[in-house]
């Protein structure tokens, strides 16, 4: 049994020793070092906003602009009215814009401001009052390059020799103006002082393709318009004689609306483009509209009107007149332009445009006035109820445009 015994501690001591040997083999084997890591990658630069180079944008416009006739007719009671209608000539628009073109084709910060000044003036007025059961004209005015002309030619008509008819009655073909009685010339201004601006502060971006290209703007306006409207009238409450008391002008003078109109509101377009010539050339349609929220403030300053005085009857007893009113009301600028674009060279082009704006509810004007109608009334002044009318402007416009 002992030998038994000291065999299985050989064994035993044979194992633990291979053992020991395999692992300070195993230690002894060189460790394989870690791979070093990937350089980490730097940072990329953020592009500044606005970007990092100079990048204005400058665009200017102007030519010729036509307004259309203004037409203001004006009441004084059931017996007396006028016509008029009043025309501006040789009127000029222009429009200049400066901006910044942001990087990355991320659109333009604009600022535009657009100008619209009358030139002379054409005033046609026909003075009507109720003769014969009819509304027939008495007074003739009108106005060319700074020259006023009034005439006064009564109507006549009689039953023994004008019925033609038979009616007892008498008919407009009937009417005969044989002699005119008053027939009076003058010097007025020539302009009237008529101003359009606005200031556009926007935002725009285009998009689309090589042929067909897009480009919209949304921003804010601002809208001043300062400016006189002539208004003949009559400038009695009551018939005092057949024909009396005509603003003619010279004697009368006219009632003269101080205008003075001020908005602001949103505002925005879209310009649809076809691209030719590999972007030589570019026609475009846009179309504009802001809507606003507007102070219209018309005065007419002092005048003298007439009333009929019991001492002597019908007399006509002067006092002073004024009339005035001030509107809060909201209006739009609507507008369309087509037009033409000639690259010239990068980032230069040549442009011209025809554009059709209506600046809506822009003026007030009276169309009927309140005098009094007797000499006991006239402490009481005189009163009017007014009516907005609108500034429609066709221009043609060449100008140039810059992209530094």
């Amino acid at each position: 049994m002992s030998g038994k015994r000291w065999l299985a501690v050989g064994v035993l001591a044979a194992g633990f020793g291979v053992s020991t040997h395999s692992a300070r083999a195993e230690d002894a084997t060189p460790k394989k070092e870690d791979a070093p890591a990937a350089p980490k990658e730097a940072p990329k630069k953020k592009d500044p906003f606005f970007g990092d180079h100079f990048a204005m944008y400058l665009e200017t416009r102007g030519g010729p602009a036509s307004i259309d006739a203004l037409e203001n007719p004006v009441s004084t009671g059931v017996q007396q009215s006028s016509d008029n209608e009043l025309r501006f000539n040789g009127n000029k628009s222009g429009q200049f814009t400066v901006g910044w073109t942001l990087p990355r084709e991320r659109g333009q910060y604009l600022l535009t401001y657009t100008g619209i000044a009358d030139g002379d003036y054409e005033l046609d007025a026909t003075g009507i009052e109720k003769t014969f059961l009819l509304d027939l004209p008495w007074w003739q005015t009108t106005i060319r390059n700074g020259q006023l002309r009034t005439t006064k030619t009564p109507p006549v008509w009689s039953l023994a020799t004008d019925d033609a008819n038979g009616n007892t009655l008498a008919d407009p073909e009937e009417i005969r103006y044989p002699v005119t009685t008053v027939d009076i010339s003058g010097t007025v201004p020539k302009d009237l002082g008529n101003r359009i601006q606005t200031w556009d502060l926007a935002y725009r971006r285009e998009f689309g393709g090589l042929k067909i290209h897009a480009r919209w703007q949304a921003g804010l306006r601002y809208f001043d318009y300062e400016g006189a409207i002539v208004t003949p009238t009559w400038l009695t409450g009551a018939v005092l004689h057949p024909g009396f008391g005509f603003s003619d002008g010279i004697v009368n003078h006219f009632v003269l609306m101080q205008q003075s109109t001020k908005g602001y509101g949103p505002m925005g377009s879209g310009e649809v483009q076809f691209n030719f010539f590999r972007q030589r050339l570019t026609l475009y349609g846009e179309l504009k509209a802001a809507f606003l929220v507007q102070s219209l403030s018309a005065d007419s300053g002092a005048f003298t009107f007439y009333a009929p005085d019991p001492n002597p009857p019908n007399h006509p007893f002067p006092g002073a007149g004024h009339i005035r009113r001030d509107v809060d009301k909201t209006a739009w600028n609507i507008g369309v332009e087509i037009g033409a674009r000639v690259k010239l060279m990068q980032g230069f082009n040549l442009f011209v445009d025809w554009n059709r704006t209506g600046y809506l509810d822009t003026v007030l004007v009276p169309y009927s006035i309140s005098i009094p109608a007797n000499a006991a009334e006239a402490p009481l002044g005189t009163t009017a109820r007014f009516v907005s009318r609108d500034f429609d402007v066709t221009a043609i416009n060449l100008g140039l445009s810059f992209q530094f």
